[in-house]
């Protein structure tokens, strides 16, 4: 899957994948894909929570031997 913008938030924890996710999505237009780079076991939890709150879109979340790529639409 391709994204738009790529947020890395790897050794971040707990809120700080979420804050900086949130902050691209801001400055991000609608439609725009954005993969999150995180090492913190509940990022994926806290990324699907937060983005059924505020509308966005969770398309995928994978995880590599070294972190979860968790790919986010904006919508409008």
């Amino acid at each position: 899957m391709k994204a738009d913008l790529i947020v890395d938030a790897r050794y971040k924890s707990c809120p700080g994948p979420l804050l900086a996710l949130a902050e691209a999505v801001m400055k991000a237009n609608p439609g725009q894909i954005i993969m999150l780079l995180a090492t913190d076991p509940g990022a994926p939890s806290d990324v699907k929570e937060w983005a059924s709150n505020v509308g966005h879109k969770v398309l995928k979340v994978e995880r590599t031997d070294n972190a979860y790529q968790i790919y986010v639409e904006v919508s409008s």
